[in-house]
């Protein structure tokens, strides 16, 4: 198998599959830990996303939180009351795609000196 050599590419993927969190090499596709969530059930949909240096997960009703490095679980939130259905998230910074964001600073700067030198 080909490893990729777009340095573009995250250093971390993460997937939520039958109850656990894995976190995937961004340029090689390697597994580099795997954490069963307490609570989630095999066949249970999931939902994950990076923010920062942790991972989210929401699944069954919990929020779990993360560590990136090692997939620790930091916290679990049991949203008590709200039932034990698919959790949506969001952060308020929307995404955590820093490639795309530099990209728009580095393009709004050009535009910004190009009006000023008209």
């Amino acid at each position: 198998m080909r490893m990729r050599t777009n340095l573009d590419m995250p250093k971390y993927l993460v997937a939520y599959v039958g109850g656990h969190v894995h976190a995937i090499d961004g340029l090689r596709g390697s597994t580099l830990w795997s954490t069963k969530l307490p609570g989630a059930y095999k066949a249970s949909v999931g939902s994950v996303m990076l923010d920062g240096d942790v991972v989210l997960a929401g699944v069954g009703g919990r929020v779990y939180c993360l560590d990136i490095d090692d997939g620790r679980i930091l916290w679990v939130n049991e949203l008590p009351g709200m039932g034990l259905g698919m959790v949506s998230m969001a952060t308020p910074g929307g995404h955590t795609n820093d490639t795309a964001q530099i990209a728009q600073v580095q393009m709004q700067q050009a535009a910004n000196t190009a009006s000023a030198s008209v």
